[in-house]
């Protein structure tokens, strides 16, 4: 067992600790970090068979706009349906901030065609770490097409109006590209049929998921915007699960610290006399 002393002194490093010590968020999607799905004005899981690997929010419309879950969808553990509570506020905020982010933003973007397997501007249409605009048309990947994005990096991706994927088609990753470094900004609709999509999708309308696509990423909505799963869907895989700690304010932690340090202290200097 402990002595005295030894407790006192266990106390102040576990105060110091906890002082100390402080939730790490990504500072990208911020408040929507931990979530897969964010909706403003509805998120419809319809057919059956969905996974969802993130947490789902909706905000500014009411919880019952979340329909389908867990009938049509389940979420994994340790994520969990946020129906217009204070941590959907919060990443509805976060989304209407990355869409408005200057990062987000098409200025400083190199300018690429609307046909995504082969605008990249390598000579084999492969796409390296940087930021790209759509300037016209539909961003598009056709059936059965791909896009390859290669290196390790941020990958940011800004359109002018939709962002189509349509059957069979996917985005390919090499030579370290991670699909939560990648970045969708879609003023408009997201439509995705492919079979594999990547990145987080920041949008001011619909994300639609078709059946049986796959978002490695996020569908995260401004207000104005919602998200539909068509059945047999999977998205997830880059939120991280949001970790509350309790903690006091600093002043009031540093002056307990200092309190038993103190205390402490003189406990040790009272025995010093005596013995």
């Amino acid at each position: 067992m402990l002595s005295k002393d030894a407790s006192l002194l266990a106390g102040v490093g576990i105060v110091a600790l906890l002082w100390g010590a402080s939730p790490a968020l990504a500072q990208t999607a911020g408040a929507a970090e931990s979530f897969a799905i964010v909706g403003g004005q509805a998120v419809n899981a319809n057919g059956t068979g969905s996974t969802v690997d993130g947490d789902v929010g909706i905000n500014p419309a009411a919880a019952t706009f979340i329909t389908g879950f867990p009938a049509n969808a389940t979420i994994t553990p340790p994520f969990s349906n946020h129906g217009n509570d204070a941590v959907a506020i919060s990443a509805s905020a976060a989304s209407l901030t990355l869409f408005n982010s200057p990062e987000m933003a098409p200025a400083g973007g190199l300018v690429i065609g609307a046909d995504l397997s082969i605008s990249g501007p390598t000579a084999d249409g492969v796409y390296p770490p940087g930021k790209y605009f759509v300037e016209t048309g539909t961003a598009l990947l056709p059936n059965d097409s791909f896009m390859t994005l290669r290196g390790a990096g941020t990958y940011v991706f800004t359109v002018n109006s939709d962002l189509t994927a349509n059957t069979g088609s996917s985005i390919v990753l090499e030579e370290g590209a991670d699909a939560c470094d990648v970045w969708w900004r879609v003023p408009t609709q997201a439509t995705l049929n492919g079979g594999s999509f990547v990145g987080t999708i920041v949008s001011n309308a619909l994300i639609a998921l078709g059946s049986s696509a796959t978002l490695t990423g996020r569908a995260l909505n401004t207000a104005n915007g919602s998200v539909t799963l068509a059945g047999f869907n999977t998205i997830g895989g880059c939120s991280v699960p949001l970790v509350v700690v309790p903690t006091l304010p600093q002043v009031f932690m540093l002056l307990l610290a200092l309190g038993l340090t103190a205390a402490g202290y003189l406990r040790l200097r009272r025995r010093a006399q005596t013995e």
